[in-house]
């Protein structure tokens, strides 16, 4: 089968959705199909799949030289370009959480471009501010539009999580039918590393975070985990990484700030971007994973491929119910929960990872991940490929 992914975020780029994207695509191409992987220029190369770079993150114009490329099978592997569905069939779509509601590659009003080099630069700055405004406005209510049309038109959406779906649903009444839940996977190398001996584990904890540091990624609540560290500083011996390979805006500095406040310089550590064998390495001398989102009414941690790393590292994680961790994480099993996002929920569930309330095994945590193997997910993928019904007009 010839399969052809759209990717407008991948990797090199660092975040769980680019590695969903890249490892589906390998994962695909191992099951025996001639996957196509379309990203924007400078996307990662591999053995697996062929990559054409050549999308522009402008909807309109990425149409016609992707239909230049017959397959059969389309699957977007973001929301935000379902309007495709419009164009060619059959057409699927995965969706992740955000991408959902931001649509970050918009398809433009029609008249836009025109407006702009026409009339807008002739006017005044704050004039042309308040009528960009206006249009920005009202192109999210003409995506909104395009994306629900399109919707009726698409063979399956597959979203990551029993959470993604509701709120989907929520969104677009037309997915109600037609949206199933294929969890993202994790990648080998989580494996393959011989599991931690924790019998004569040391009385300092070791937590850590992989998260980007964007101001868009607040919902990861990072500063959630700092404040409530700090409310223990005094009662328990730990220490804190956090892994960022991705960093815009001032949220990391606002941490570091608030760091220092707290008197957590010597407990805290941030770290860059790590090789992939560094970054094995952090997982395995972990003692809890730590990754506690909120949710916003349109950002929310629409799975956490991480927790899938973790736990196939025999690693525990600590999260919230404020996502789609729910559908995978149970407490005192595989992980532990916070009664919500906030630091005093946060605190009261690291006492009880202090104080042994919860212990784990790491077999029984590796074991957890093991039906994850990105194998296993692509299976599940193929399988809505082959059920596929041509969708109504």
């Amino acid at each position: 089968m010839r399969i052809g992914l759209i990717a407008p975020v991948f990797l090199p780029l660092i975040s769980g959705a680019s590695l969903y994207c890249f490892e589906l695509a390998r994962a695909l191409a191992g099951h025996g199909h001639d996957v196509h992987v379309f990203t924007p220029p400078g996307g990662r190369e591999d053995p697996a799949y062929t990559l054409h770079p050549i999308l522009s993150s402008r909807l309109p114009d990425d149409i016609e030289p992707l239909l230049q490329h017959p397959m059969d099978v389309w699957h977007s592997l973001y929301f935000v370009y379902a309007p495709m569905a419009l164009h060619v069939q059959p057409f699927f779509v995965t969706v992740h959480g955000d991408d959902a509601f931001s649509f970050f590659v918009p398809y433009r009003l029609p008249f836009r471009e025109s407006l702009q080099h026409n009339l807008l630069w002739r006017l005044p700055s704050p004039l042309q501010n308040c009528i960009n405004k206006f249009l920005d406005d009202n192109e999210r209510v003409y995506d909104k539009y395009l994306a629900g049309k399109a919707l009726r038109h698409v063979g399956q959406v597959i979203a990551v999580s029993s959470y993604t779906r509701s709120r989907v649903i929520e969104q677009y009444s037309a997915a109600a039918t037609r949206t199933s839940v294929i969890p993202p996977g994790v990648s080998e190398q989580f494996f393959s590393q011989k599991l931690r001996d924790t019998s004569g584990a040391s009385e300092c904890k070791k937590f850590l975070t992989v998260t980007r540091l964007d101001d868009a990624y607040r919902i990861k609540n990072v500063h959630g985990v700092i404040s409530a560290l700090g409310q223990l500083k005094e009662r328990y011996d730990f220490s804190y990484t956090i892994v960022s390979g991705t960093v815009r805006g001032g949220y990391r500095k606002e941490l570091e700030d608030q760091v220092n406040q707290l008197g957590l310089q010597d407990r805290i550590l941030f770290n860059g971007r790590l090789s992939d064998e560094d970054l094995l390495n952090c997982f395995h001398d972990t003692d809890l994973f730590i990754l506690a989102s909120y949710a916003e009414p349109d950002n929310f941690e629409g799975f956490g491929i991480v927790f899938l790393g973790a736990n196939a590292s025999g690693v525990p994680v600590l999260t919230t119910r404020n996502g789609g961790m729910s559908d995978y994480v149970v407490d005192g099993q595989n992980g532990l929960y916070a009664d919500d996002p906030s630091p005093d929920a946060i605190s009261r569930a690291l006492i009880r990872f202090f104080e042994g309330e919860v212990a784990f095994q790491p077999e029984r945590l590796r074991a957890s991940a093991e039906p994850y193997r990105w194998e296993n997910i692509a299976s599940s993928v193929l399988d809505v490929y082959s059920h596929y019904e041509k969708a109504p007009p």
